[in-house]
């Protein structure tokens, strides 16, 4: 239960996004403008994971109101370590805190509006660079990633299976077909790396729980370090490409992005690897992207369920938000480069086995679900 219940806007209920009523939307979002340094408060709580339990709850009880928030856990009293922490999350920069706050109150929650300024989060803000000097791989995601990133696995609720995973592809599948043929399909996919030290725990864990998954791999990266690569694949594990140098795709032209994909692929094919699907870096894709992909005859793949793995590294959370999110048919979205991820590992592939998930490749996922579309789609 919440500890804090106050609601810092009015508690009637207000119509969402999509509503008619566009000018109290716009008139709120340029409000938003002129005081950006605003976020949610959801409570306060005796300890860190108290705090991120009581996010669970606040997802399932209002999963399509909160969708568009990044959870964060911060001290309440940053100067004195026993002081509690509080539950905050800041909407994506096209919403105003207060008209977010008053749909979640309209809806039988509670929110309190507060300054971003007081912030001190428990987990280090992510930077936009790619830490290479010891040719690990380590990627840190910048906000505006995070923000995209999240956007990705908010869209995954509101489109067809198929489309949310693979961008272009307008097939539908029918629940009922879905019922019928008992579908319970769920893929592990790890992005970035190959990491020296932790991938191969990953793959000691996948080995021991009868696990096979799809790897991203950055072509950079993959190509100092060809001896694990080639395990991925001797251990019947799918190999993706993730882009040579995990740049934003959309800055690129599309012969830029080809290149991208084409000497990845290249290097992954030295390794023994055969890449048929393409994950753009961040999840960022435009038109350009498609192009390109389908000029290297690939598909491109996103996710629909993101584990935060590369916001927090912390195993607890990162079990928090798999136990909030997973279920059949999740594609989840996981990193092969932090060591959160590989002792979250064990503990995500026995709740999704608990919640009847059988687990997949990625192609094999979107080959089973395209064999189930309508219109079929033709296999490469």
């Amino acid at each position: 239960m919440l500890a804090s219940t106050v609601c810092g806007v009015a508690a009637s209920p207000v119509q969402a996004a999509d509503s008619p009523h566009l000018a109290t939307v716009t008139t709120l979002r340029k409000d938003a403008e002129a005081h950006p340094a605003k976020m949610l408060q959801f409570g306060v709580y005796r300890t860190e994971a108290d705090a991120w339990v009581a996010w669970k709850a606040v997802v399932r009880r209002q999963p399509d109101m909160v969708a568009d928030l990044v959870p964060r856990v911060a001290l309440q009293k940053p100067e004195i370590s026993d002081s509690g922490f509080v539950l905050r999350a800041a909407p994506l920069p096209d919403l105003d805190p207060t008209f977010v706050c008053r749909r979640i109150v309209g809806g039988g929650g509670s929110c309190l509006v507060v300054d971003a300024a007081a912030e001190q989060p428990t987990a280090a803000t992510p930077a936009a660079t790619l830490e290479d000097n010891d040719h690990n791989g380590v990627v840190t995601y910048s906000p505006d990633q995070s923000r995209e990133m999240q956007e990705i696995e908010r869209q995954a609720a509101r489109l067809s299976r198929i489309a949310a995973i693979v961008p272009g592809n307008e097939a539908r599948v029918d629940i009922g077909a879905l019922k019928a043929s008992r579908w319970n399909l769920c893929s592990l996919t790890f992005d970035d790396g190959p990491h020296p030290a932790v991938t191969p725990r990953i793959l000691d864990i996948l080995r021991s729980e009868g696990v096979r998954a799809t790897f991203f791999p950055i072509g950079n990266v993959a190509v100092r370090h060809p001896r694990i690569i080639k395990r991925i694949v001797q251990e019947g594990h799918e190999v993706g490409n993730h882009s040579l140098t995990h740049p934003n795709m959309r800055t690129l032209t599309t012969e830029a992005q080809r290149a991208q994909i084409a000497e990845t692929n290249r290097i992954l094919a030295a390794a023994g690897a055969d890449p048929v699907l393409f994950r753009p870096p961040a999840g960022r894709w435009n038109s350009d992207t498609l192009t390109a992909v389908d000029q290297e005859k690939m598909s491109p793949a996103l996710w629909n369920v993101d584990t935060r793995d590369w916001f927090t590294r912390d195993a607890g959370k990162i079990m928090a938000q798999l136990e909030a999110t997973g279920t059949i048919g999740s594609v989840v979205l996981m990193h092969t480069t932090y060591n959160a991820t590989a002792e979250a590992l064990p503990r995500a592939i026995g709740l999704l086995r608990t919640r009847g998930c059988r687990f997949v490749t990625l192609s094999e996922w979107i080959t089973s679900l395209n064999s189930l579309a309508t219109p079929r789609i033709a296999q490469r």
